[in-house]
């Protein structure tokens, strides 16, 4: 049988290197023959391959034929020539004495296959005929040919589908012969196995082990390379490999296993177990993340109240917002992949200083009934102050003096929207008493004075003085005063009307107020003032900038904890030059010797035990001085530890209102 390989061919023609194809003949059995006398006498050889798949060989006969149609008479031949793959061998032929087709002989040679299966032989015969004819003299007729011999077949290749871990890869093998068997390996990084062994199959379905995942634990997709090592019974072939992706699934993923919470107290009682608002804060702790099937760790995030943090635990500003506040972390490995959000809520009662709604004070009689010309002091205060959950309590104290004093007189105490009659029958007629009404709750207190005239007159003039009043008893000189129970109406408007419509220009609603004392604007401007700011600074409107481009917009933290990330880029030096030792090492040894001849002699020979009984000792020469040269080396201790540091800018602190209406 002949099968056609192609094959190019580089020859050169006028000069020029070309490249040309030539067809190559396969062959699994064939001839070839040479001759003299024009033919008439021909050496013909039939050679056949027989193929050994396991040992890769083939076993090559060759038939060798004399062909003559003139006649012969010549004896037995032993000293023909058979030539295959290089090795010669010897054959005998028969004595011939007639014309026709003559066996002269059969040879077979043994002629291993290359890696691939492929061989290429050359074959030359040498038939001795040493036989003269019609005068001449002929020794021999040879014959010779080259050729390329069928391939065995050799090992299997193989093809494998892409897959994600956990899930099956499709391999698919094709082979040369249907009784070749197949051992399948897989090598992941460092992870090996076996998927199947000797199997007759050419179809392969692998379920990828999840746990190849460990071995990408920075990346999502890893290289596996598949062998397919080829077995004709119980001999190895040869092996073939394939590369296939794994992919590890979305479901393996970092993990997270609670997101936990802990007041931070601050001024707020530990006992009252609430979190109140502008006065608490909150630490957060991310617990339990870990990386899947070798992933590490490599970020943080949590989110809530208006606060971020990329760290695994933080603690939070102040908490400005009366609601319930969802806080929710996240984790990312070191593949990117991010974990489940786990969540924790906590419940913010809401919380603004006490301040006064309004108030009333007047002269009157100690039975509290109202009298221009009494000397006690009848009051009613409406107030309010945050419960924070029936947690919190306000109390009211009041405290006056005669204007123009400076020592106050503690009058006792005042609650919300209840009478209260004070001043024991010493409040003057004849001069104005200041009052004081301070409310206090447990994180702060806030004051308002009011004034008590004189006794109701319509006019009065200083008694020995210059001084003018209207509406009461006249108190300073040079002074014109009016009661402050009278109104004076100024451009068609009671003046304080005039007054607080002129304060609404200057204070419109959304007006920021600020004050280092704590005293509600609305008792001067009118209006509602809410307390504003706690514990932040206030910043301009950058529209251009995230973190400034929305009014009331808070961000910021007062401490901070630097991620790797945030260090500035820097090195550390660490520089030593060598040094050399001093010498030192220096010695001798002694060695024992024993006199040979008479007293006197110089002959000695060595003492066979040491120096232990010898005649007497010798040192050898001083050896063995030398000196080490040293080069320092090593690694920078650690230092830091890691804690959060101020971020706080120089400040200064007051007191912050907004008016709201």
């Amino acid at each position: 049988m002949i099968l056609y390989r192609e094959a190019q061919e580089i020859y050169q023609s006028n000069g020029v290197i070309r490249l040309r194809k030539k067809v190559r003949k396969l062959a699994s059995s064939g001839s070839f023959s040479g001759s003299i006398r024009d033919g008439h006498y021909a050496v013909r050889v039939d050679w056949t391959q027989t193929k050994n798949v396991s040992e890769n060989t083939s076993t090559i006969t060759c038939r060798v034929y004399l062909v003559n149609d003139w006649s012969l008479s010549i004896n037995s031949r032993n000293n023909n020539t058979m030539t295959i793959d290089g090795r010669t061998q010897n054959f005998t032929s028969p004595s011939i004495g007639s014309t026709g087709t003559h066996l002269l002989g059969t040879v077979s040679q043994k002629v291993t296959h290359g890696s691939d299966g492929g061989k290429t032989i050359s074959m030359r015969v040498v038939f001795k005929i040493q036989a003269t004819l019609s005068g001449t003299f002929y020794d021999s007729i040879s014959a010779n040919t080259s050729v390329t011999l069928d391939s065995i077949p050799r090992a299997s290749s193989v093809t494998a589908s892409n897959t994600e871990l956990g899930k099956a890869s499709l391999i698919q093998i094709s082979r040369a012969s249907s009784s070749f068997t197949h051992t399948l390996t897989y090598a992941f990084g460092n992870a090996t196995g076996t998927i199947v062994s000797k199997t007759a199959s050419t179809s392969v379905t692998w379920n990828t082990p999840l746990s190849l995942a460990n071995q990408i634990p920075k990346a999502v997709t890893g290289t596996c390379t598949i062998t397919c090592t080829t077995y004709n019974g119980s001999t190895n072939i040869g092996s073939k490999t394939c590369t296939l992706t794994l992919s590890v699934p979305a479901s393996i993923k970092p993990s997270v296993s609670s997101l936990t919470v802990a007041r931070v107290d601050g001024e707020v009682p530990a006992s009252w177990g609430i979190y109140v608002q502008t006065k608490s804060k909150a630490t957060l702790k991310i617990n339990g993340a870990t990386g899947s099937y070798g992933s590490s760790i490599t970020s943080y995030s949590i989110i809530g109240g208006g606060y971020t943090s990329t760290e695994s635990s933080f603690t939070t500003g102040f908490l400005n917002t009366a609601s319930t506040i969802t806080f929710a972390a996240v984790v990312t490995d070191s593949r990117g992949r991010t974990s489940d959000e786990k969540t924790v809520s906590i419940t913010v009662v809401p919380y603004s200083p006490p301040s006064f709604i309004n108030s009333t004070s007047q002269r009157c009689l100690s039975n509290g009934v109202v009298n221009e010309d009494g000397t006690y002091v009848r009051s009613v205060i409406n107030f309010n102050f945050a419960s924070c959950g029936g947690k919190n309590t306000a109390s009211g104290t009041i405290h006056y003096k005669r204007t123009t004093a400076e020592s106050w007189t503690a009058a006792g105490a005042f609650v919300s929207r209840a009478a209260v009659v004070f001043g024991g029958g010493n409040i003057s007629t004849e001069y104005s008493v200041d009052v004081r009404y301070t409310l206090k709750d447990v994180f702060s207190s806030i004051s308002i004075q009011e004034i008590i005239s004189t006794a109701a007159v319509v006019m009065d003039f200083k008694r020995g003085g210059k001084g003018v009043a209207v509406g009461k008893v006249a108190e300073d000189e040079n002074v014109f005063e009016v009661s402050e129970d009278w109104d004076v109406r100024v451009y068609g408007k009671l003046l304080k009307d005039y007054i607080q419509q002129f304060a609404k220009t200057m204070y419109p609603i959304g007006s920021i107020y600020m004050s280092v004392v704590n005293t509600n604007p609305s008792q001067f401007f009118g209006g509602t003032w809410v307390s504003w700011g706690a514990g932040r600074v206030p910043v301009g409107i950058n529209t251009g900038d995230g973190n400034f481009n929305t009014v009331e917009k808070t961000g910021g933290s007062s401490a901070v904890t630097l991620t790797t990330n945030q260090m500035p880029s820097h090195t550390h030096t660490f520089t030593g030059n060598s040094t050399t030792t001093g010498s030192a090492g220096g010695h001798t040894h002694n060695i024992g010797r024993d006199t040979d001849g008479g007293a006197g002699s110089s002959r000695y020979t060595v003492h066979s035990n040491g120096v232990s009984g010898a005649d007497a000792t010798a040192p050898t020469s001083n050896a063995g001085n030398h000196t080490h040269s040293l080069t320092p080396k090593g690694t920078i201790a650690k230092t830091g530890g890691g804690a959060s540091h101020s971020n706080l800018q120089p400040y200064i602190v007051c007191y912050m209102w907004k008016r709201t209406a």
